[in-house]
């Protein structure tokens, strides 16, 4: 009978050990893969990154699909310099601004053209000189 008791706890122990586990996996996918997080456009989760398209930044053609790969140098918020590659439908106007969204595991997930007067103010200077 004491082995019954026994054995009974250690039931327990891992059907708590396995419901702790789902809540886990489950508050993980909500905080991690909110769908609005995932939504390209949408900054939420995103760092944001400013960069110019020089004379020189003419984009990769890639194969007849009438896409480009561009990989510039480009700054956070606060002027912080990083590498980034993202691809284009079109080939960037020389001398445009671009605001990049970039998330932690896919990289840039959306661009857009911006003014020189909506870039940061320590972007704005890297730029207007």
């Amino acid at each position: 009978m004491l082995k019954q008791l026994k054995g009974s706890g250690n039931m327990k122990k891992s059907i708590l050990g396995i419901s702790i586990g789902l809540i886990v996996i489950v508050a993980f996918s909500i905080f991690f893969y909110n769908p609005h997080k995932l939504i390209p456009d949408n900054p939420e989760g995103k760092s944001r990154f400013y960069t110019m398209i020089g004379n020189d930044d003419n984009g990769e053609k890639l194969g007849d699909n009438q896409r480009y790969k561009y990989t510039l140098e480009a700054f956070d918020e606060s002027g912080k310099k990083k590498i980034l590659t993202f691809n284009s439908s079109k080939q960037l106007r020389k001398g445009a601004y671009l605001e990049l969204y970039v998330a932690s595991f896919r990289g840039v997930t959306y661009w857009q053209e911006i003014q020189l007067n909506e870039l940061p103010e320590p972007i704005k200077s890297k730029y207007s000189k």
